[in-house]
């Protein structure tokens, strides 16, 4: 089991995977975001949150990639593969020698950038080709790899090109599963997680898949302008969550 049997523990840790699903079925990116920061709060594993975000995630994605299925084409999919299958290897090599404690305020501060950046409302313009897909999956792909929390890059990205909502959400569904299998593989393959962690986070697989439901249905039905600062605020909450989480077990090793 990824946490103890207490049932307040239980209860925390499936809301924050109802949320992480919510905020990826709306968005097509952004359950780890949600997700990693909250049961770092809970567990005092770091590494095994990460793992356990990376196989919910897996799961998450095959859901909304079957609704954007028509979406995804080869000069997207290019791009995005080759960065990907660059980017994450290298980032599954870091998680394994970076400490706890480090890692902790590497996914706190990465949750908490993310917010500062929606709010500070950053623009910049890139053009529509393949080159900065690549380029964000490549930095998506080190960050998933070492943190589960790499798709606010290729986000950027795709906001920054100015593309439509439906072809944002593909292409970042896309990398999301490309890099958490490649993850999940290589993690497994250099004995960095261990083959049972594939198992124990799998409890909050039905959490996570209606709030990917709901989510889906919610951006039909709601404007992304509004549920926008939504996912700011679950997200900057996250990450303030991921910040304390790393406190603690700073303090409790010192």
């Amino acid at each position: 089991m990824l946490v103890p049997l207490a049932p307040p523990l239980l209860a925390a840790a499936a809301l924050a995977a109802f949320a992480a699903g919510f905020v990826k079925g709306f968005a097509g990116f952004g359950f780890a975001v949600v997700f990693t920061p909250l049961l770092s709060l809970i567990s005092d594993d770091p590494r095994h949150v990460v793992f356990a975000a990376l196989v919910l995630g897996t799961l998450m994605s095959l859901g909304v990639i079957a609704e954007l299925r028509h979406a995804i084409t080869r000069d997207r999919a290019l791009p995005v593969l080759l960065g990907t299958a660059l980017g994450t290897p290298a980032g599954i090599a870091l998680l394994g020698l970076v400490a706890r404690p480090a890692l902790k305020f590497v996914i706190a501060g990465l949750a908490v950038g993310v917010t500062i950046l929606r709010l500070a409302r950053v623009r910049v313009r890139l053009g529509g080709g393949g080159g900065p897909l690549a380029v964000g999956a490549l930095l998506g792909g080190l960050l998933n790899g070492c943190t589960s929390m790499g798709g606010p890059v290729p986000a950027m990205v795709v906001a920054w090109q100015g593309r439509a909502v439906a072809d944002s959400r593909a292409i970042l569904v896309m990398f999301n599963l490309l890099s958490y299998v490649l993850a999940i593989a290589v993690a497994l393959a250099g004995g960095i997680a261990r083959p049972h962690w594939l198992l124990s986070g799998l409890w909050l697989a039905p959490a996570a898949a209606l709030g990917t439901f709901a989510g889906i249905r919610a951006v039909r039905r709601i404007p992304p302008s509004v549920f926008g600062h939504v996912i700011t605020a679950v997200v900057g909450l996250a990450g303030l969550a991921g910040l304390a989480s790393a406190l603690r077990l700073y303090l409790s090793i010192g």
